[in-house]
């Protein structure tokens, strides 16, 4: 496998921006429309990749007066 090139951090904001921005979607969807499987992934994208990302955008939210989507993992199986 070939070395990924380097993320800047505007890619980075990009990534994480598009993530937020599906978990928000689904969130606004009735539950019959919303694709959980995708919603869950997002989540664990954001931690695991992007987690400072995502604490500047809950911020950024919160400081323009709106909610921020729920962006808490579920937890997995054994852990």
């Amino acid at each position: 496998m070939t070395d990924m090139p380097t993320m800047t951090e505007r890619d980075r904001y990009i990534i994480a921006r598009a993530l937020y921005e599906l978990i928000r979607s689904e969130q606004a969807k009735s539950a019959a429309d919303r694709r959980g499987a995708d919603e869950e992934d997002a989540k664990a994208i954001l931690h695991a990749r992007f987690d400072s990302e995502l604490q500047m955008l809950v911020q950024t939210d919160r400081a323009a007066g709106r909610e921020p989507p729920d962006c808490k993992r579920a937890p997995s199986i054994g852990g």
